[in-house]
């Protein structure tokens, strides 16, 4: 097996989705405080280091109008105070600051010092897109965001919204990537909205239930994009196995091309059960598990467990990305289970 490379392009090998950062390429620690933080210029960094075809941002408007990057409408959960790096008590609002009030007072979380960086601005993202090659893909509502991804990407940069008016709004001036965020509906109705937008274009979700293998058929057939958004294994599993061409996704980290020369891989085949537990910590690393079964199984990576079903013989692969430990990968059979082939592969960056 071999790491998926896609810095610079949003075009996958056959077969395999397109794999983009949530918020970035962030981390937490055991404790629950981030490492590097979510929506961060070095969450940007990290996704083209592992391999990202790009990056998904949450772009906000501050009290006076500035474009900054956050997912929820309050900075408790994300940032704290700067004064003293506390807890921001009590809900404060990003609306009600102006851009000099939240770049002032408060920093985004994190266990480095280093990255206790003030809230980034959609510009500093979209630099670091472009200074690592790979393709911003702007979760907004927020029209203006959308100009200044145009002037500095031109058309390859990806507009993903639930706002269909605004989707048809972005399509007058550019020949960008559309993702259009849906939760319901048929493949016939999502068919038809997309070809009225023209281009470029696709669907994402979050409801898993809605991705069938005929669903993603219809649309693929008809040459548009799926994208599963921000599922958990082994729901993200099956959207793979059920034909989405993007991944939009928190931590997984899936194969394709050959590792890039410079990172240091080592593979383990492991027959019908087994388990590998690298010898010292890594830094910043990823695991891929590609397995050949039928009935169902159990994976565990670095503490993380999935249960995996198929009704008969065929292939799934699970990823991860983790940082400071020993990877440690175990695969286990339930009773009626049949393992005809499971390797893992792990990458050190």
């Amino acid at each position: 097996m071999a790491l998926l490379l896609l810095v610079g392009s949003v075009v996958a090998a056959k077969g395999v989705p397109t794999v983009f950062a949530h918020r970035g390429c962030w981390s937490k620690s055991s404790s629950g405080e981030f490492i590097i933080p979510e929506n961060s210029v070095a969450a940007v960094t990290m996704a083209a280091r592992m391999g990202y075809a790009g990056i998904e941002c949450d772009v906000k408007k501050t009290k006076d109008g500035k474009l900054v990057v956050l997912h929820d409408n309050s900075i408790n959960r994300t940032l704290r105070n700067a004064a003293d790096y506390s807890k921001v008590e009590g809900k404060v609002r990003l609306k009600d600051l102006t851009f000099e009030q939240v770049r002032n007072n408060y920093l985004l979380e994190s266990e480095n010092p280093q990255l206790r960086t003030p809230i980034p601005t959609l510009e500093q993202i979209l630099v670091e897109c472009k200074k690592q090659g790979i393709t911003p893909m702007l979760h907004s509502s927020v029209p203006e965001s959308y100009k200044v991804a145009q002037s500095m990407f031109g058309d390859n940069w990806i507009c993903f919204t639930d706002r269909y008016e605004l989707l048809k709004q972005v399509r007058e001036y550019s020949a960008c990537t559309i993702l259009y965020a849906v939760s319901r509906g048929t493949a016939e109705e999502h068919i038809a909205a997309l070809r009225e937008l023209g281009g470029v274009c696709g669907v994402s979700t979050m409801n898993h239930k809605l991705y069938t293998p005929q669903y993603c058929k219809a649309l693929t057939d008809a040459g548009y994009i799926v994208q599963a958004s921000v599922f958990r294994s082994p729901r993200e599993v099956v959207a793979q196995r059920n034909g989405v061409t993007f991944q939009l996704t928190d931590f997984s980290i899936m194969p394709s091309h050959k590792p890039d020369a410079k990172w240091r891989s080592n593979g383990r085949k492991l027959v019908k059960c087994g388990s590998y537990r690298g010898a010292e910590s890594i830094a910043c690393g990823a695991v891929v598990v590609d397995i050949i079964y039928s009935g169902t199984i159990e994976v565990a990576i670095n503490g993380r467990n999935y249960t995996l079903t198929r009704q008969s013989m065929g292939r799934d692969m699970i990823g991860n990305r983790f940082f400071d430990l020993a990877p440690e990968i175990k695969i286990s059979a339930k009773e009626g289970a049949n393992i005809r082939r499971a390797t893992t592969k792990l990458y050190e960056y």
